[in-house]
């Protein structure tokens, strides 16, 4: 919350007055509640979704705190708060979806009532996160991106194209266009990146590589906003699906019941 406001990336600071369609069923079902259109240029109610949004996880922990059988109730709570203020920020020329899928899916395992539902969520919640970067890697084999040298520097010019012509003295400016002038030299970090994300497929397998994951994803985050000028760190939740201390085996029963466990069983 303090890096959007900081940023001036809160809802009711974009101020927004437009939005765009994205190309799935979930996103026009949602449209036909028209909330993104009433929050246009609406600044009460973008102050609004902001306070619901970002107060949720403090409710959520005076449950857990105060009246822990309760705490679902507020998971719940949590989880339509996220879905709709994610789906109405996202319509808006903000982020991507794709960066704020913890939010999304974070609170479905706060909502679980019992240890193994909590176990198999959490679970889950891994194997995605595993998808989401092994896919990409996929993704940019079968499209063939990774077979041509020029796939970064076209990237670079497409994604940066504001920034070259609006501020083509500022000093990011000019090693995007260095980078885009010298595609064999951007085409390395594209290169590297395809590797990392075909690596998230060892998750699958084995947990051995876990906090090599997580490293390389930390390497990710920063360096994708340093030259794609992209802030994913909101994803940055999901690194608890692969942190060994957070699971049921290394911390005992007791312990997991008391540190994670959100709800009485």
């Amino acid at each position: 919350m303090l890096y959007k406001y900081f940023n001036g990336m809160l809802l009711y600071q974009l101020q927004p007055s437009f939005f765009y369609t994205r190309q799935d069923i979930f996103t026009w079902v949602f449209m036909q509640t028209g909330l993104h259109q009433w929050l246009l240029n609406n600044a009460f109610g973008c102050r609004l979704f902001d306070a619901l949004f970002y107060t949720a996880p403090v409710i959520y922990f005076l449950f857990y705190r105060y009246n822990r059988p309760r705490a679902y109730i507020a998971a719940i709570w949590m989880f339509i708060i996220n879905w709709v203020y994610v789906q109405c920020y996202t319509l808006y020329p903000s982020n991507s979806i794709e960066g704020h899928v913890a939010w999304l899916l974070f609170p479905a395992v706060f909502m679980a009532r019992k240890e193994e539902t909590f176990e198999v969520l959490f679970e889950g919640l891994r194997y995605f996160f595993l998808f989401l970067f092994a896919s990409a890697g996929l993704w940019k084999l079968k499209q063939g991106g990774i077979f041509h040298i020029s796939e970064m520097s076209g990237i670079l010019l497409y994604q940066h194209n504001q920034l070259l012509t609006n501020s083509p003295g500022y000093w990011q400016s000019n090693l995007i266009l260095w980078l885009v002038q010298n595609p064999r030299i951007s085409y390395i970090p594209y290169f590297l990146v395809t590797v990392m994300e075909l690596f998230f497929i060892t998750g699958f397998f084995t947990k051995k590589f876990d906090r090599l994951l997580i490293i390389l994803f930390l390497v990710f985050l920063v360096m994708d906003n340093f030259i794609m000028r992209i802030p994913y760190y909101e994803v940055m939740p999901l690194l608890l699906t692969l942190y060994p201390g957070t699971r049921k085996k290394d911390m005992g029963k007791t312990a997991f019941n008391e540190k994670i466990m959100p709800a009485a069983t």
